[in-house]
């Protein structure tokens, strides 16, 4: 979980963890705070040669007094001596620092005592349900309120990369006037994003809407073209594997806790698999699942040179696999489709 950042910031800040989007924003904001306390910011890479010279120089008052503020970059990358003594002026000092420390790497013992010397923020990838709570948390950052399902469309198409889904976030909140943003207004505005396409689809194909599905396909395929279906192919992937597991959970709210902590999702996401799992069997499911990992390696490309499909083999087999999985009907292999 990150700490936003008070406009009296600590006099010491570690931003520790590797997921750049998260340590630059909490670096930002602690220097902007700083600034705004009329300090002096500096910056040094702990990859310098010259580093201990460097940050002596950093953290000296200048010739009026002037407060100065560190921010010490790739800690991680000094060995166990010099991060003691950077630990030492760093205890020392009056100054401020913002010390970033990436994780994975350096002394364990140093890294203690740093983590011990202030207040310690983490920049870690999100996983899981901090995936949603991430999306929540961006829109209230603009002041806006979004549904489940305006979240889950941005989760599906964008994955779980924090700097994606903030910028998709902050696009959505200038371009939609009202406070609330739903569904409808936030697929509008990526009608255009192949990677949305191949979600709602899959939503289609889930509910067992053979008409939207092929419709929202053939949409897909004439915007996108290949990688429109490929990406097709991984969101339906991703779609029945939600399913089987939703298929052998509990029922009630104890099953979609089940999914969820099992597939390290959201557990409304959760429970939107398990209502759609009860359209189908374990038999159609698994056949599904077989249908498409056939299909995935015919869409990229094939066994061998010779199975390589054109474009529009790719487009018809892609489409013909959707109506049958959907129906499940005539589901012999995907091969068997193009003879």
């Amino acid at each position: 979980m990150l700490v936003a950042m008070t406009s009296s910031p600590p006099r010491v800040l570690v931003v520790l963890g590797g997921q750049d989007f998260f340590a630059e924003r909490e670096i930002a904001a602690a220097a902007a705070a700083w600034r705004g306390l009329g300090a002096e910011i500096t910056e040094v890479s702990a990859g310098s040669a010259s580093v201990l010279a460097d940050l002596m120089n950093a953290a000296s008052p200048d010739l009026f007094g002037g407060a100065p503020t560190v921010i010490l970059r790739d800690f991680q990358l000094l060995d166990e001596t010099a991060g003691a003594r950077v630990c030492d002026m760093i205890e020392s000092s009056g100054t401020g620092w913002i010390v970033a420390h990436a994780g994975g790497r350096g002394s364990t013992k140093v890294r203690t005592r740093l983590t011990s010397l202030g207040t310690v923020v983490k920049a870690e990838p999100l996983r899981g349900r901090a995936v949603a709570d991430f999306v929540v948390t961006e829109f209230r950052r603009h002041r806006k309120t979004a549904d489940q399902a305006t979240v889950a469309l941005l989760v599906d198409a964008v994955g779980a990369d924090p700097r994606g889904l903030a910028s998709a976030v902050a696009q959505l909140c200038s371009d939609v006037t009202s406070d609330h943003i739903g569904r409808d207004e936030a697929a509008l505005y990526y009608s255009g994003h192949v990677e949305i396409k191949g979600y709602e689809i899959a939503d289609a194909v889930a509910a067992r809407d053979v008409a939207t599905a092929i419709e929202r396909l053939r949409f897909a395929l004439h915007e996108g073209g290949t990688r429109a279906g490929l990406m097709t192919v991984t969101a339906l992937t991703v779609t029945f594997q939600r399913l089987a597991a939703a298929k052998t959970a509990r029922g009630g709210s104890a099953g979609a806790a089940d999914v969820a902590n099992a597939l390290k999702i959201p557990e409304w996401m959760a429970r939107s698999a398990v209502n759609q799992a009860r359209r189908w069997s374990s038999g159609e499911i698994a056949r599904a699942i077989d249908r498409l990992a056939e299909l995935s390696v015919l869409m990229k490309g094939g066994y061998d040179a010779a199975s390589a499909l054109s474009d529009p083999q790719k487009a018809y087999l892609l489409e013909r696999s959707v109506l049958e999985i959907t129906a499940d009907v005539s589901i012999s292999g995907a091969a068997a489709s193009m003879e």
